[in-house]
């Protein structure tokens, strides 16, 4: 990915990662394995929807600038295994 491109990416990950803080809403997500994500500023969960199945996860206690970061990043999926996935409390749903 070039330069430009690349830098109009990551400011068009942190505008929607601005946009979706606000409320618990969801944004799909460019991923082989994750669906959709959602976040709630005010308690700091993460709401994870995978695809290709019905499995829903909640992640407690994360960060806004971990999920700007994760919709930011080049690999959502990598991003999620190392940063997320087994480092904060989760609820499934």
């Amino acid at each position: 990915m070039n330069g430009i491109l690349k830098r109009w990416t990551m400011v068009a990950a942190l505008a929607a990662a601005a946009a979706w803080t606000c409320a618990a809403e969801e944004v799909r997500l460019e991923s082989s394995w994750l669906d959709r994500a959602g976040y709630d500023a005010r308690t700091q969960t993460l709401t994870i929807r995978m695809k290709n199945s019905s499995d829903v996860y909640e992640f407690q206690g994360v960060p806004e600038e971990v999920f700007r970061e994760f919709l930011a990043a080049e690999s959502k999926g990598s991003y999620f295994a190392s940063k997320i996935q087994n480092e904060y409390p989760t609820v499934r749903r």
